[in-house]
């Protein structure tokens, strides 16, 4: 029986975790194993995913499925707390994956709907409020998601994505957690380095996604730029929402409120 749902493990202490390497018949061991297998793949897009699990330094949070918002809001406190202390620069090779235990069959629009929810829920659990100085408004483009004070970028994994396998990373939704000012500081649009790695990126986004770029990716504070339609993104089938599904509320009163 796994009993670590919700802890933030970094990946070489998951893998000499009792409750890891005694449930390999687990969804949670399985899991693992096939994520590793992708990101092992050489044309996988993400320089920093791919060397951050070969070094295994990236985190990793379980959420059973019915406690997602639960499992991914303690876990993520505990990442937070864990990379404060991390230089800007250095924290790009700890991102955070959460796996959610996704059921089987669902299409991409109703594990996309889903991630939304969980997402918003997690918010509901922030034990902090919004910071003052990131606007709650994600047709803003300053927005970013923030938990426990930290602005934070995420992107969305579904397994039911065909079109954009960059976006597909095994049998479970994932959500690859990114502090924002640590992804700025090594790819950020106001510098010539930053717009080339992430020019080299998209770049093998595209071939690795058989020739198709998605159209949302933009650079973060961009006024044209919403970062919201990065954590999402569309193909045939996607869930295609005319405003963001996410809604940022004032303090963590109103959000146990509501």
């Amino acid at each position: 029986m796994f009993t670590g749902y919700g802890n933030c493990y970094r990946l070489d202490a998951l893998e000499l975790a009792n409750e890891h390497v005694q449930n390999a018949n687990h969804w949670t061991y399985k899991t693992i194993q096939h994520f590793r297998d992708i990101l092992a793949n050489p044309d996988f897009p993400c320089l920093f995913g791919r060397k951050a699990v070969a070094a295994k330094t990236c985190h990793i949070v379980f959420a059973r499925a019915e406690h997602m918002a639960d499992d991914m809001a303690q876990g993520l406190a505990d990442y937070v707390r864990t990379i404060e202390p991390i230089p800007l620069k250095q924290r790009i090779g700890t991102p955070l994956l959460v796996f959610l235990e996704t059921a089987p069959g669902g299409s991409l629009e109703q594990q996309q709907a889903l991630a939304w929810k969980v997402l918003q829920g997690v918010h509901a659990r922030d034990p902090q409020p919004w910071p003052q100085d990131v606007p709650g408004d994600p047709h803003d483009s300053q927005w970013s998601f923030c938990f426990a004070g930290m602005p934070l970028f995420i992107n969305m994994n579904f397994p039911a994505h065909r079109v954009m396998k960059s976006r597909n990373l095994g049998d479970s939704i994932v959500f690859v957690i990114n502090p924002r000012e640590s992804f700025d500081e090594v790819a950020s649009a106001a510098t010539e380095s930053g717009q080339r790695i992430r020019g080299k990126i998209r770049e093998r986004v595209r071939h690795y996604n058989d020739g198709v770029m998605p159209d949302s990716l933009g650079f973060f504070g961009q006024q044209d730029n919403y970062e919201w339609k990065q954590y999402q993104l569309q193909e045939h089938g996607s869930l295609n929402p005319a405003r963001c599904p996410f809604h940022a509320h004032a303090t963590p009163d109103t959000l146990i409120e509501n």
